[in-house]
C-alpha cells in the first residue's frame, strides 16, 4: 500500500496533532509502525487517549478517498520520511507530516519575506530591492502568497529570475489564479492542508509557522499592529530563526508591527541585506549541516535530520569550529 496512505491516516486520526505525529515518527521511524504498534506501547509516546484513538481509528477524514483524489489531480507530494522534505520545516517542533505541491521542490537556502496586504509605495520599492539583493546572495525566497508583499515577493523572485516558493493557507487545489504564474517559472506552491480544503480563521495563521520553519531567517518589510506577518515573526521567534523588521516612515503607524517586534526584542532593525550578510561572506546553500545550524540544534539532532553517522558528524563540526564558521553553546552548535 502506498505509504501516503498510512501518513494520511495519521494525519486523519482525531486529537493527534503534528507534534504527536513528530514524537511518534521520531520513535517508530516508519508510520506503518505506528499504526501497528500495540496501544499499550503508543501510551508511552504519546499518552493514553492518543493511543487508544490511534488503535481505535477515529478519523477526521478518509485517507482513502484523499489518496484517490492526490492521483487523479496528479498533486505531488512530501511525507516527513522523504529526503527531499524541506530539512529545516522538518526540525522545528510541528512539522507537517505530509506536504502536498506543485511545481519544482529545489534545495537551495530560503528566507521569508512577508509584509502587509495594502503596501505603501515606498515599501513597494523597498522589497523589489531586498528581493533582489537576497537572489544576488543565492537564496530562494518564501512567502504566503497573499496580495501586497506577499505577492510581490513572489513576482519579483521571478522577475529577477530566482526561485520563490508560496505556502498555501488553504488546500492546493483552491489555488487562485493570480498565482499560477508561478508554476510556469520553476518554482514551488505547497500546502499541508487537504487539497480541497477551504481557507478558515485557523488555517492561515497555522501555515505561517511553515513560512518561518522553511527559512533561515524572515524579513518585514512593512507590518502594522495586526498584520498577520506578526504571526509569522512570532513562530520564527519560538523557532530560534533570526528576525528582521524593516522601518520606513517612522512617524506612520504601518510600521507599528514592525517597532513592536524590535522592541520586544524579537525582531532586529535592517536597512539593507549587507547589514547582516556582508558581501563575500554569503553561503551559497551546498552545505547540509550549515543550512540546518540556521537555528541552534544539538548534536543528537544534527544526526537524527542529516542522518550521517556520528564521527562523520563530529568531524564535520570540529573542521567548522575550527574555522571559525561553528560555534558550540551548551548543548548546542550555531552558526557563527
Amino acid at each position: 500500500m502506498d505509504k501516503l496512505y498510512f501518513w494520511l491516516t495519521l494525519k486523519a486520526i482525531k486529537g493527534l496533532g503534528e507534534r504527536s505525529i513528530k514524537k511518534l515518527y521520531t520513535f517508530y521511524k516508519d508510520p506503518k509502525l505506528i499504526l501497528e504498534s500495540h496501544e499499550k506501547e503508543l501510551e508511552q509516546v504519546v499518552g493514553k487517549e492518543k493511543a487508544f484513538r490511534i488503535k481505535n481509528r477515529e478519523l477526521s477524514f478518509d485517507p482513502q478517498e484523499v489518496l484517490k483524489q492526490v492521483e487523479r489531480e496528479g498533486i505531488k507530494y512530501l511525507t516527513l520520511d522523504d529526503e527531499d522534505y524541506p530539512k529545516l520545516l522538518k526540525s522545528i517542533e510541528d512539522p507537517p507530516p505530509v506536504l502536498f505541491y506543485m511545481g519544482q521542490i529545489k534545495e537551495l537556502p530560503l528566507v521569508a519575506v512577508v509584509g502587509t496586504r495594502k503596501p505603501e509605495y515606498y515599501s513597494v520599492s523597498f522589497t523589489k530591492d531586498l528581493i533582489k539583493q537576497l537572489l544576488g546572495m543565492s537564496f530562494g525566497v518564501v512567502s504566503g502568497g497573499a496580495k501586497g508583499i506577499d505577492l510581490l515577493s513572489h513576482r519579483y523572485a521571478e522577475e529577477f529570475g530566482g526561485y520563490t516558493v508560496c505556502v498555501l493557507g488553504f488546500g492546493i487545489l483552491n489555488m487562485p489564479k493570480y498565482l499560477e504564474f508561478l508554476l510556469s517559472k520553476g518554482s514551488s506552491i505547497i500546502s499541508e492542508f487537504l487539497p480541497a480544503e477551504p481557507p478558515s480563521d485557523y488555517t492561515f495563521p497555522r501555515r505561517n509557522r511553515i513560512i518561518s520553519g522553511m527559512s533561515q531567517a524572515v524579513f518585514i518589510v512593512e507590518a502594522g499592529i495586526n498584520s498577520g506577518a506578526l504571526i509569522t515573526a512570532e513562530y520564527a521567534y519560538k523557532q530560534k530563526k533570526p528576525v528582521y523588521a524593516h522601518i520606513g516612515v517612522g512617524k506612520s503607524d504601518r510600521w507599528d508591527g514592525c517597532a513592536k517586534l524590535i522592541n520586544e526584542g524579537k525582531a532586529k532593525f535592517f536597512r539593507s541585506i549587507e547589514e547582516i550578510i556582508p558581501k563575500g561572506n554569503v553561503h551559497k546553500g551546498n552545505d547540509e549541516i550549515l543550512t540546518l545550524l540556521a537555528s541552534p540544534k544539538t548534536f543528537d539532532e544534527l544526526i537524527d535530520i542529516s542522518g550521517l553517522p556520528a564521527k562523520e558528524l563530529l568531524r564535520i563540526l570540529t573542521d567548522y569550529e575550527l574555522s571559525g564558521k561553528v560555534v558550540k553553546v551548551g548543548a548546542y552548535y550555531r552558526l557563527a
